[in-house]
């Protein structure tokens, strides 16, 4: 195959840091890959070897799980967690075409089941008393925005028959609450009666 790219093993995605338990983060510490800040609504500032990121295939198990809301390109319809994840492939240039559409690719290949019977639970909890205040807040002397993120999962596999079949199961949860100050804009008493003056006294 002329494909370039890398493959993640298990253990490996396991054991590299990940802040919102979303294995699709992984790809910012493979090669070749250039990420923007923004990658829900500016995907052609990330780029895969020079292609931009809309144009990047996700698939898990074959199947093909890009949101097609916006064209990020890393954004899948659902979260994966890494507990999830057997192998993280990303081919980068030029995709073969057994993979299918895309510039470049995200293949995910999800855990099965072993001899031995393998668990894990996690709670990740993100909360604003612990996040640092942004330079412009500071200058307003404002509080960040309030925010309390909890993301929980428990997955267990094992033998149904030794040797011939086998389970895995997940559980993914996630409570997600914010609050943020909104600065709307108010109608004058005239205004609020419909009635529009651009001039003073006209």
């Amino acid at each position: 195959s002329s494909s370039v790219g890398d493959v993640l093993s298990e253990q490996s995605v396991k054991e590299l840091p990940m802040v919102n338990r979303n294995a699709l983060d992984l790809v910012k510490v493979m090669s070749g890959v250039i990420m923007a800040d923004d990658t829900i609504f500016n995907a052609n500032a990330s780029s895969f070897a020079g292609v931009s990121a809309s144009g990047v295939n996700i698939q898990r198990d074959g199947v093909m799980v890009n949101d097609v809301r916006y064209p990020a390109g890393i954004n899948a319809a659902t979260r994966v967690n890494p507990d999830l994840v057997g192998e993280f492939r990303m081919i980068l240039a030029p995709v073969d075409a057994e993979a299918g559409r895309g510039n470049a690719q995200i293949q995910i290949l999800t855990k099965s089941g072993t001899n031995k019977y393998h668990g894990n639970v996690v709670w990740n909890v993100q909360n604003s008393a612990i996040d640092p205040n942004t330079w412009e807040q500071n200058r307003t002397r404002s509080a960040p925005p309030w925010r309390n993120l909890h993301q929980y999962s428990a997955s267990i596999g094992g033998p149904i028959i030794k040797n011939k079949t086998f389970f895995f199961v997940l559980f993914d949860g996630q409570v997600n609450k914010i609050r943020t100050d909104m600065n709307l804009l108010t109608l004058t008493p005239c205004a609020a009666k419909g009635v529009y003056r651009f001039y003073d006294n006209w």
